[in-house]
C-alpha cells in the first residue's frame, strides 16, 4: 500500500500548489457530482473469496504455465479461493486463464514473465481489436464469462512484448504514431490484417454471426490482461510492464475495480486501462506511465460497434497520476456503442499530447454525454488541455455523426499548452452542445480557444495567458486543426 500512497499524496500536493479548488466545494455542481459518484461506487459489487489458499513456489522448469494453471484449476474445482504466487520468476509460455471465484495473488517479488512470442497465445478466442469483434490471440492473462475474479498483490506482470509482438504493424525505422501504429503508408505485411478487419467492421451486417479469424501468420497484437464478459472483477496492487497492446482491457464487463495499480509500458498502443462496453467501473489510486493514453474508454467501432450496441457507462476515475506519452483521459475514438456517465476527480497529469480528449469521426456514430471532470492539474500539453474532436483521423467515408453533449469541467489548472487551451471541433449537422467549463486556468497557451459548430457552451472563471475569457465565446469563422494526436 505504501507504494500507491505516494502517488496519491503527490497528486494532492500538486493541486494545493496550483491553487486548484477555487470553486466552492458546496456548489450545486459539486454536490451533484459527489452524489452521482457515490451512487456508482456504492452500486459496484465487490469480490469475495472462500478462505482457501493454494501456495505456489516458482518451479525450476523453463515454463511455469502448467504449474500455475493447474493451481488455478484446482482452486476452482475446490469452490474457489486464492492462488498465492510466492517470490520468484515464473516463465509463462502462453495464456494464464483465470476461473470464477479465484484470486491470483502475487507476492512482492513474484514476477510473471511471459514469452512475448505471438504463437504462444493461440488458438484464437473471441475478443475485440480496436473496437471490432473477431477471433484473435488471447491476452497474457485472460478470462471469459467468469464471475468474482481478481489479480492482487505487489508483484509484476511482464508481457515482454519487445521480444516480438511490439514491432507488428510498425513502419521500420519510424516512431511516428500515425505511421507506426496505423500503417498509413502500408509498408508492412502486418497492416494487411488491420485493413482486412477494418473493412469487415465497416460493412458487417447487423445480423452477422460469423467473425473473422486471425490465427497463426497474422499480426494483430493482444492485450496484456483482458477479461471478456466478466462480472465482479478486481485488479489491485500489481505492476504491468511491456504489453503488446492495451495493458488492461475489461471488455463487456460489469462491476470492475482497478485499484493501486502501476502501469509501466511504453510500446505503441500501450493504453493503461481501456474499459470497453463495460459499466460500473472504478479506477482509483493508480499510476499510469504509458506509451499511449493513460485511460481510454471505448464502446466498439463503426458498423460492428453499432451492431453490438453496448455502451460504456457509470465509470469513475479518481486519485490517479497520468504520465502518458500520448493523452491523459481519452474517450473514443472507438465509441460507436456510446459512452455516458463518466466521472474523473483529483488526477495529476504530466507532459502529454492532450490532457482531456474526446474523439470521434463520421464513421463512428454513437454518443459521448454526461461527463464530469474536476480537480485536475496538468504540467504541459503539446496539443490542447480540453479537446472535443469530431474529425478524428482515419475517416473512411461514413455518415454517422457522433453526438457530444453535457460536459461539466471544473477546477483544472495547466501550466503550459502548446496549442489551444480549449479546442471544440464539431459538425454542422451535429453541433457539440452544453459544455460547461468553470475555473479553468491555463498559465501559458499558444492560443486561447477554438469553437466550431458548438452551442450552449459556457466558460465561467476561465483564464488563459492571464486574461479572463468571456462566459460566452464567439464561434471561429473558419475551421482550424489541432494536429497533435
Amino acid at each position: 500500500m505504501r507504494r500507491f500512497l505516494s502517488a496519491t499524496t503527490l497528486c494532492a500536493a500538486l493541486m494545493l500548489a496550483a491553487g486548484v479548488g477555487c470553486t466552492p466545494s458546496d456548489t450545486p455542481e459539486n454536490a451533484a457530482m459527489n452524489k452521482a459518484m457515490q451512487r456508482i461506487i456504492g452500486s459496484i459489487r465487490t469480490t469475495s473469496f472462500p478462505d482457501f489458499t493454494i501456495d505456489v513456489t516458482a518451479p525450476d522448469e523453463a515454463d511455469a504455465l502448467l504449474v500455475v494453471q493447474e493451481a488455478i484449476d484446482s482452486c476452482s474445482r475446490h469452490g474457489g479461493g486464492t492462488v498465492m504466487l510466492h517470490d520468484g520468476c515464473y516463465a509463462m509460455n502462453g495464456t494464464l486463464w483465470l476461473k470464477s471465484d479465484v484470486r491470483l495473488h502475487l507476492m512482492a517479488d513474484a514476477n510473471l514473465i511471459f514469452s512475448g512470442l505471438g504463437n504462444d497465445f493461440l488458438p484464437p478466442v473471441p475478443t475485440r481489436w480496436e473496437g471490432t469483434e473477431l477471433l484473435g490471440r488471447s491476452a497474457m492473462i485472460a478470462a471469459i464469462d467468469a464471475e468474482n475474479i481478481a489479480i492482487t498483490g505487489e508483484g509484476t506482470i511482464d508481457a515482454q512484448a519487445g521480444i516480438e509482438m511490439a514491432s507488428w504493424g510498425m513502419v521500420p525505422g519510424e516512431r511516428n504514431f500515425e505511421e507506426n501504429v496505423h500503417g498509413t503508408h502500408g509498408e508492412t505485411v502486418e497492416m494487411d490484417d488491420v485493413h482486412r478487419l477494418r473493412t469487415w467492421g465497416d460493412h458487417t451486417d447487423p445480423s452477422a454471426d460469423t467473425l473473422l479469424t486471425f490465427g497463426a501468420g497474422t499480426f494483430l497484437r493482444p492485450c496484456c490482461v483482458e477479461f471478456n464478459n466478466c462480472r465482479r472483477v478486481l485488479i489491485e496492487g500489481v505492476t504491468v510492464r511491456n504489453s503488446p497492446f492495451w495493458c488492461l482491457h475489461p471488455l463487456y464487463c460489469t462491476d470492475v475495480t482497478v485499484r493501486g495499480v502501476t502501469i509501466d509500458s511504453h510500446f505503441p498502443n500501450n493504453d493503461g486501462c481501456d474499459p470497453e462496453s463495460s459499466e460500473r467501473v472504478l479506477i482509483e489510486d493508480c499510476l499510469f506511465r504509458t506509451g499511449d493514453d493513460a485511460v481510454a474508454i471505448k464502446s466498439g467501432r463503426d458498423a460492428d460497434g453499432r451492431r453490438v450496441g453496448r455502451p460504456s457507462r457509470q465509470i469513475v476515475i479518481r486519485r490517479c497520476k497520468f504520465q502518458s506519452e500520448c493523452n491523459g483521459l481519452c474517450i473514443g475514438s472507438e465509441m460507436s456503442g456510446g459512452v455516458e456517465e463518466v466521472f474523473m476527480d483529483s488526477v495529476a497529469i504530466g507532459h502529454v499530447k492532450n490532457a482531456l480528449l474526446f474523439k470521434s469521426n463520421k464513421d463512428r456514430g454513437g454518443y459521448i454525454r454526461n461527463v464530469w471532470v474536476r480537480n485536475i492539474t496538468v504540467d504541459e500539453t503539446a496539443g490542447a488541455v480540453l479537446r472535443f474532436e469530431n474529425n478524428y483521423f482515419g475517416y473512411r467515408g461514413g455518415d454517422f455523426p457522433s453526438h457530444y453533449a453535457d460536459f461539466h469541467i471544473y477546477n483544472v489548472h495547466a501550466n503550459r499548452c502548446g496549442s489551444f487551451a480549449i479546442y471544440c471541433d464539431g459538425l454542422p449537422e451535429m453541433p457539440m452542445e452544453r459544455i460547461t467549463v468553470d475555473s479553468l486556468v491555463v498559465d501559458s497557451a499558444a492560443m486561447p480557444y477554438y469553437l466550431y459548430n458548438t452551442r450552449e457552451c459556457t466558460f465561467r472563471r476561465t483564464w488563459v495567458n492571464g486574461e479572463k475569457l468571456a462566459e460566452t465565446l464567439p464561434e471561429s469563422e473558419t475551421r482550424q486543426s489541432c494536429d497533435v494526436w
